[in-house]
């Protein structure tokens, strides 16, 4: 399975941090952002790899070649005019003939991609969005899905809400179909051309061309997983996704690794689970804990995470 990743942007909110390399070789903790992107798909057997270059490119090119210093394959789309975040993969049409991930450069992230292709699997759908809750929903586009996570809406920060809604936005890791690019007119010989209408470059939108069409279809999904997955792209955010890593945080959220959680009762107790009681003495312990729960319900739960 061949993965894309769009590597072309310019990173002007971070550019006064790093302002002589591209944003995916910007370091986190020593090693480029897009390295540890690629370290972590070529762990979990994902090792063809398509990245789609434009501003600085050759730096990008030149630090990791074919490839075989990862252990993976490289092949490079460059971008010598923009075409939209979407436009590459129509001059790709041709390689891109079974189902692909696609994924920003320029991204923390520490997800269990077989996991997420299953479930695309699993459902039969065109596209498969990554998609979790986040710290900054109002300003983001928000999108609700039915029982089955077919998404129904997709709403852009200025439209209405529901009344009761979950957080849910996107987090900009998808699978796609190569279907999906046959279901749109757009000719592949003309993205990077100018309009003869217009006077502008034709380019191609991810969300406005491919992915909002799909809603209500019942082809498009919501894979919500509370898995890590940030960008850097604000200095605030940079040394942000820096301390998660530095920390573990973005390590331990990978739902490959044991993940912690606190059950409550009905009551509030907090709960610790033992196994299946099976002697006296751990129904005893059990009596025990929750005795010293109920000293602990006025503290903030979070200090128990």
């Amino acid at each position: 399975m061949k993965t894309a990743i769009m590597a072309g942007g310019r990173g002007t909110r971070i550019s006064e941090l790093y302002p002589d390399i591209p944003k995916p070789l910007i370091p986190v903790d020593g090693t480029p952002v897009l390295e540890r992107e690629i370290c972590a798909l070529r762990n979990q057997g994902f090792t063809e790899l398509i990245l789609t270059v434009s501003h600085m490119g050759d730096k990008i090119m030149n630090y990791f070649g074919d490839g075989s210093r990862l252990g993976i394959s490289i092949q490079y789309y460059n971008e010598e005019q923009p075409l939209g975040n979407a436009g590459a993969l129509f001059k790709l049409k041709e390689q891109l003939t079974e189902d692909f991930l696609l994924l920003n450069a320029d991204a923390i992230f520490e997800v269990d991609f077989n996991r997420m292709v299953a479930f695309h699997k699993a459902h039969g759908g065109l596209v498969t969005l990554f998609t979790h809750p986040n710290s900054h929903l109002y300003d983001s586009s928000l999108l609700i899905a039915n029982e089955n996570n077919a998404v129904e809406q997709w709403l852009a920060k200025e439209d209405a809400r529901p009344t009761y809604y979950k957080n849910r936005v996107n987090a900009g890791l998808h699978m796609i179909s190569p279907e999906v690019l046959e279901m749109v007119s757009i000719d592949p010989e003309q993205v990077g051309t100018t309009d003869d209408a217009t006077g502008k470059t034709v380019e191609v939108d991810l969300d406005r061309q491919l992915l909002k069409p799909l809603v209500g279809t019942g082809k498009m999904f919501c894979y919500d997983i509370p898995e890590y997955v940030k960008d850097m792209g604000t200095l605030e955010r940079f040394h942000q996704v820096e301390a998660d890593f530095i920390t573990g945080r973005v390590q331990a959220k990978n739902l490959a690794n044991k993940q912690k959680a606190v059950f409550l009762d009905r009551d509030g107790v907090v709960n610790k689970y033992v196994g299946f009681l099976r002697n006296i003495d751990a129904f005893n312990y059990c009596r025990v804990w929750q005795k010293q729960s109920k000293e602990l319900m006025n503290l903030d739960i979070s200090a128990l995470l």
